[in-house]
Protein backbone atom coordinates (compact mmCIF):
# COMPACT_ATOMS: atom_id res chain seq x y z
CA UNK A 1 0.00 0.00 0.00
CA UNK A 2 1.36 3.48 -0.45
CA UNK A 3 1.68 6.29 2.02
CA UNK A 4 -1.28 8.37 1.72
CA UNK A 5 0.71 11.45 2.79
CA UNK A 6 2.56 11.46 -0.44
CA UNK A 7 1.48 14.06 -2.71
CA UNK A 8 1.53 13.16 -6.61
CA UNK A 9 2.52 15.88 -8.72
CA UNK A 10 1.94 15.75 -12.98
CA UNK A 11 4.83 15.21 -15.35
CA UNK A 12 5.69 19.13 -16.37
CA UNK A 13 6.74 17.56 -19.85
CA UNK A 14 2.96 16.38 -20.46
CA UNK A 15 0.24 18.71 -22.76
CA UNK A 16 -3.31 18.20 -21.15
CA UNK A 17 -6.88 19.81 -21.96
CA UNK A 18 -9.75 19.48 -20.17
CA UNK A 19 -12.89 18.72 -22.89
CA UNK A 20 -15.79 18.39 -22.27
CA UNK A 21 -15.33 16.90 -18.74
CA UNK A 22 -12.68 14.54 -20.02
CA UNK A 23 -8.83 15.00 -20.35
CA UNK A 24 -6.38 14.48 -22.92
CA UNK A 25 -3.12 14.15 -21.90
CA UNK A 26 0.03 14.52 -24.24
CA UNK A 27 3.39 13.45 -23.42
CA UNK A 28 5.91 15.36 -25.27
CA UNK A 29 9.33 14.07 -26.36
CA UNK A 30 11.76 16.67 -27.36
CA UNK A 31 9.37 19.33 -27.72
CA UNK A 32 6.85 16.99 -29.77
CA UNK A 33 3.68 15.68 -28.98
CA UNK A 34 3.96 12.01 -28.54
CA UNK A 35 0.17 11.02 -29.86
CA UNK A 36 0.84 7.35 -29.49
CA UNK A 37 1.01 7.67 -25.42
CA UNK A 38 -1.91 9.89 -25.66
CA UNK A 39 -4.30 8.88 -22.79
CA UNK A 40 -7.87 9.90 -22.84
CA UNK A 41 -9.26 10.61 -19.42
CA UNK A 42 -13.06 9.55 -18.06
CA UNK A 43 -14.64 12.02 -15.53
CA UNK A 44 -14.00 10.42 -12.73
CA UNK A 45 -10.76 9.84 -13.31
CA UNK A 46 -10.75 13.76 -14.83
CA UNK A 47 -11.28 14.91 -11.23
CA UNK A 48 -8.67 12.72 -9.68
CA UNK A 49 -6.27 14.29 -12.64
CA UNK A 50 -7.80 18.08 -11.30
CA UNK A 51 -6.96 16.69 -7.94
CA UNK A 52 -3.21 15.88 -8.69
CA UNK A 53 -1.95 19.73 -7.75
CA UNK A 54 0.97 19.05 -6.11
CA UNK A 55 -0.94 20.41 -3.10
CA UNK A 56 -3.51 17.69 -2.02
CA UNK A 57 -1.82 14.26 -0.75
CA UNK A 58 -3.39 10.92 -1.71
CA UNK A 59 -5.44 10.94 1.65
CA UNK A 60 -7.03 14.18 0.64
CA UNK A 61 -7.76 13.15 -3.19
CA UNK A 62 -9.12 9.81 -1.77
CA UNK A 63 -11.89 11.92 0.43
CA UNK A 64 -12.79 14.38 -1.55
CA UNK A 65 -13.45 11.60 -4.05
CA UNK A 66 -15.52 10.08 -0.98
CA UNK A 67 -17.84 13.19 -0.69
CA UNK A 68 -17.93 14.32 -4.31
CA UNK A 69 -18.86 10.83 -5.72
CA UNK A 70 -20.99 9.06 -3.12
CA UNK A 71 -18.94 6.55 -2.69
CA UNK A 72 -17.46 4.14 0.32
CA UNK A 73 -13.75 4.95 1.48
CA UNK A 74 -12.57 1.38 1.09
CA UNK A 75 -13.71 1.82 -3.35
CA UNK A 76 -12.31 4.94 -3.97
CA UNK A 77 -9.21 4.06 -2.24
CA UNK A 78 -8.76 1.07 -4.14
CA UNK A 79 -10.02 2.87 -7.26
CA UNK A 80 -7.72 5.98 -6.61
CA UNK A 81 -4.41 4.23 -5.88
CA UNK A 82 -4.84 1.50 -9.16
CA UNK A 83 -5.03 4.85 -10.81
CA UNK A 84 -2.65 6.90 -9.48
CA UNK A 85 -0.02 3.73 -10.09
CA UNK A 86 -1.20 3.31 -13.67
CA UNK A 87 -0.50 7.42 -14.23
CA UNK A 88 2.94 6.52 -12.61
CA UNK A 89 4.09 3.71 -14.29
CA UNK A 90 3.26 5.65 -17.55
CA UNK A 91 5.95 8.55 -16.10
CA UNK A 92 2.32 10.86 -16.34
CA UNK A 93 3.00 11.76 -12.36
CA UNK A 94 5.69 11.48 -9.83
CA UNK A 95 4.88 10.26 -6.28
Amino acid sequence: MKDLNKIPKKNPELAWRIIDNETIIIPLDEQTADFEKMELLNDTATRIWELIDGKNNLKEIIEKICEEYEVEKLEAEKEVLSFVNKLEKKNLIKI
